[in-house]
């Protein structure tokens, strides 16, 4: 019976593994694909370029909006201390195992924090109303933390669910990139943001290119500035913020998310959110 069952344990694993090779294998670097030996700062510039439908990427930005452009790359400690944040999340009743684990376990590989979306597809002609309620389904996270695709989910009314431990030694592999790279797999935390997409009917084939404007809502937006300080005040210094398509430029069949981000809100919001931790 063992025997059996190991040699069906194989015929399952191994067309993944050809999968995965065949992925890797394809890889081509095109033009405009990011230096993920630049400066954080040069990094985050490029790897924040707009995604636009179907997996088009605008233009790497010139500049960053503050605070990023001063805080990317640079120690957390004179930002938030790691007291004031456990002060924040005590007096907000945000538990710690929500926004990615103890936030007295160091993360000493994570450099980059991924922002991914779900793209949930809907099929109708428009967006319901309640998208962002409670009570709309793709807003549940207990369903979503056994898919141990990502290590974080945020639903569109602001609550997150962790599925992964930031620090976990068998991280998610997120991307395209993850998984051709395992080594450096650990340097991505990644973030997957509930958002509903319906099909773009100007074009003839199925897809799910549309997605509500503002992508993300205002509290899915504050809880990914939380996390986003929280994983940084854990690795020590300000990670370099990342959308997935970017990433896997280069790769076939790259994803085409976040869509519709809107940096310099959440970039606002980060500072207002910063200012509050602090004092």
């Amino acid at each position: 019976m063992i025997r059996i069952l190991n040699i069906l344990s194989l015929t399952i694993f191994l067309p993944a593994v050809v999968a995965a090779q065949s992925v890797c294998s394809q890889f081509h670097a095109v033009a405009g694909r990011c230096d993920f030996t630049a400066t954080p700062v040069e990094q985050a510039k490029c790897l924040l370029r707009p995604v636009k439908k179907f997996g088009n990427l605008g233009q790497p930005l010139g500049e960053l909006p503050a605070p990023l452009d001063t805080l990317i790359g640079q120690p957390t400690e004179t930002s938030v201390t790691l007291d004031q944040l456990k002060q924040f999340l005590a007096a907000k009743g945000i538990a710690e195992t929500d926004v990615g684990g103890s936030l007295s376990v160091k993360l000493t590989k994570a450099k980059y924090l991924v922002i991914h979306d779900t793209s949930d597809f809907l099929e109708s002609n428009e967006f319901p109303s309640n998208i962002n309620d409670a009570g709309f389904s793709i807003n549940k996270l207990s369903g979503r933390v056994s898919k141990k695709v990502c290590h974080i989910y945020i639903n569109r009314v602001g609550d997150s669910a962790t599925a992964v431990v930031f620090e976990s030694t068998s991280p998610p592999t997120g991307t395209k990139f993850g998984l051709c790279h395992s080594a450096q797999r650990g340097e991505f935390l990644h973030i997957e943001n509930i958002q509903p997409r319906i099909r773009d009917r100007s074009v003839s084939f199925k897809n799910d290119a549309l997605a509500p404007e503002p992508g993300f809502s205002d509290a899915q937006l504050e809880r990914l500035a939380l996390v986003y300080v929280v994983a940084s005040v854990r690795a020590g210094k300000w990670l370099i913020p990342s959308y997935h398509s970017p990433i896997d430029l280069g790769y076939p069949d790259a994803h085409d998310d976040p869509q519709n981000f809107n940096l310099q809100t959440w970039a606002t919001k980060l500072q207002q959110l910063i200012q509050e931790i602090r004092h």
